[in-house]
């Protein structure tokens, strides 16, 4: 098949699925009809939080207040420490009863990382963890967050929400507003703290949504009905540890969704649903995962030298932005030489595309493409024996339009009995009843209903205040969201923003991204750290006062920068609707000039997270705050 003819294909398999209302399909936990119901925290212990998450208290004053307790939220904390930061003057403050950010939301039967163990899990040279297999399961992931966090003695103001933060220039402190949960049968405790530092670590995707569609009010009256990240152990049976679901014995389920999440949850369902209902909207590229345990004999190998993990950070990296190196390190689908253009969703040093060569970029894009969607086009076909049902699981869009998927499980659900895939050809499930499902005309009767509908992302609130829900008011009585979506944005590494003095974001916007986020999330947390570290040694002893940003020219130099390599990404606007995509919010709405050249702004580093990477080590490396206001 000819690239046109591909490209063809793609193009009306797109079409069918963009939808007018783009990201305003969804209805997220935000709102108080679906989130009092489905949003609840299924896992907190709140006699622990009590105890051990409360080191907060109205008029409490910090150092360092670090908003996520994930992966993030984490490094963050660990890479003041080693800039010479004391782990008494931190704290982390999280809405969850717990460390582990959306592993501790996330425990869902069949619940891994698809990214190898060894690259992904964080610090574990630090910590003299070995992972278990080459992929992690959530538990174990939680578990190294845990690890992590009693390692470096580090604190956690748990169940606590943000709702307000502004910045005092007097008194060069920002001031947080926050709420504490403190559970059933004790009221909420409402309190106002100050800090010298704001970093905001909150996930990208740590909202979960699900379709805005009629009758799910009664539906949830009626049946069983919860989000794939706040799984009913109860309702079901067995636990993350156990996922023995026996109660499901007799019951017909269904699941909404066959993204990363659900591909690992299926097999499980079928385990033992009397009758799984799989509803599909767009299929996910799957090939082997291949998953084995770490023996001691594998394990020296991968660690064999000091720094080794960050080594393979940096090879995994390498060959998903299509930048290959002779050594293969990880040696799986991710790194396969058919898989490059996976690049075309997080950037490459391969090239600088201009607007003369975004035809030609495309187009090589595609080409590198082919190979790889006949290859698991032919897997998923060699798997499914059913002829109809393996059409149907074979994706038509290019590589870089949905995060690739991996696993050994899911396919062969689809041979069983009591497993039904429900097709909808791009138009997802119509409407909910107070019975069940109605798709493609026809009406599914359940019992309960899984909700592996993803999450709202940045592409719909892509400022650091729609990431936390909470205005974050600088200098000036300037929001984070009037400026992001102004023309005097900008960012300085993807970190922070003049204006907002002592804050600095966790996000994709103007930083480096990978599909392995904590080598992301690493790079950016050493570069504020640095910064902050640098600016104590020039204020010396007159440190109560300091606070540092970027400079106007600064950020605006570093957002031309992200802008030239932006182009980068115009692949994505090909592809079909997604998360990836803002559910194809670029092609719904012709763009004017001066709105494409906003966008192209605020996407992330287009030359590569390794490229972004030795950008901030050269930076690191001349020990001079350039580009930075420090006042003291």
């Amino acid at each position: 098949m000819s690239t046109a003819e591909l490209r063809k294909i793609y193009d009306n398999e797109r079409q069918k699925r963009l939808r007018p209302e783009g990201m305003d399909q969804y209805i997220d936990f935000r709102d108080p009809t679906i989130g009092d119901k489905l949003g609840r925290d299924p896992w907190v212990k709140y006699d622990d939080v009590l105890a051990n998450g409360t080191h907060l208290k109205d008029g409490s004053s910090m150092k360092f207040t670090i908003i996520g307790a994930g992966h993030a939220g984490l490094l963050y904390a660990v890479r003041l420490i080693d800039a010479g930061f004391k782990a008494e003057d931190i704290v982390l403050v999280d809405t969850a009863g717990g460390f582990g950010g959306t592993w501790y939301w996330n425990r869902y039967p069949g619940l891994m990382c698809d990214i190898e163990g060894y690259v992904y899990m964080p610090l574990l040279e630090e910590t003299g963890y070995m992972p278990k297999n080459k992929y992690s399961y959530g538990a174990e992931i939680r578990g190294q967050c845990e690890r992590i966090a009693s390692h470096y003695q580090l604190r956690g103001q748990f169940c606590t929400q943000v709702a307000h933060q502004h910045w005092d220039d007097a008194k060069r402190r920002w001031i947080i507003k926050m709420t504490q949960d403190r559970g059933p049968g004790n009221q909420a405790v409402h309190f106002q703290i100050e800090t010298q530092f704001f970093v905001s670590a909150a996930s990208g995707l740590n909202v979960p949504h699900v379709p805005k569609l009629t009758g799910f009010q009664e539906l949830m009256d009626t049946k069983k009905v919860f989000h794939s990240a706040r799984w009913d152990w109860q309702y079901t049976g067995g636990s993350q540890a156990q996922p023995d679901m026996i109660n499901l014995r007799g019951k017909k389920v269904g699941i909404i969704g066959t993204g990363a999440t659900a591909i690992q949850i299926v097999p499980e369902l079928a385990k033992w649903a009397d009758h799984l209902y799989v509803f599909q909207r767009t299929p996910s590229y799957v090939g082997p995962r291949n998953q084995r345990q770490t023996t001691p004999k594998e394990w020296k190998r991968v660690a064999y030298k000091q720094g080794w993990q960050y080594e393979r950070q940096d090879n995994f990296n390498h060959f998903i932005t299509n930048d290959p190196v002779p050594n293969n390190l990880i040696n799986d689908g991710w790194t396969a030489s058919d898989s490059h253009t996976v690049a075309g969703f997080i950037g490459s040093p391969s090239k600088l595309v201009t607007p003369n060569t975004i035809e030609e970029h495309i187009d090589s894009m595609y080409k590198m493409d082919v190979a790889r969607g006949e290859r698991l086009r032919a897997h998923i076909a060699a798997v499914v024996k059913d002829e109809t049902t393996a059409k149907k699981l074979q994706p038509w869009y290019a590589g870089w339009c949905k995060r690739p998927a991996f696993h050994d499980e899911y396919l062969d659900a689809f041979n069983l009995p009591n497993v039904t895939l429900v097709d909808t050809d791009g138009k997802g499930v119509e409407s909910f009843t107070a019975s069940g499902v109605v798709a493609n005309g026809t009406q599914y009767d359940l019992d309960a209903l899984v909700l592996a509908t993803g999450f709202t992302t940045v592409a719909k609130t892509p400022s650091p205040s729609g990431q936390l829900n909470a205005p974050i008011i600088g200098r000036n009585g300037v929001a984070s969201s009037q400026k992001w979506a102004s023309p005097e944005y900008g960012t300085f590494y993807g970190t922070c923003s003049n204006g907002f003095p002592n804050a600095f974001f966790s996000g994709a916007s103007g930083g480096g991204v990978s599909y392995n986020l904590t080598s992301s999330f690493d790079v950016a947390a050493r570069f504020v750290a640095n910064a902050i570290a640098m600016a104590h040694r020039e204020a010396g002893g007159a440190s109560n006062l300091l606070s540092i940003e970027p400079s106007k020219e600064a950020e605006y130099r570093y957002t031309d920068e992200v802008q030239k390599r932006g182009l980068w990404f115009t692949a994505l606007s090909t592809c079909t609707p997604g998360w990836f995509t803002g559910e194809g919010a670029g092609v719904l709405r012709k763009q004017t000039p001066e709105e494409q050249a906003a966008r192209l702004r605020q996407v992330p580093w287009g030359s590569g997270i390794l490229d972004f990477k030795k950008m901030v080590s050269e930076y690191i490396s001349k020990g001079a705050l350039e580009g930075f206001e420090v006042r003291t």
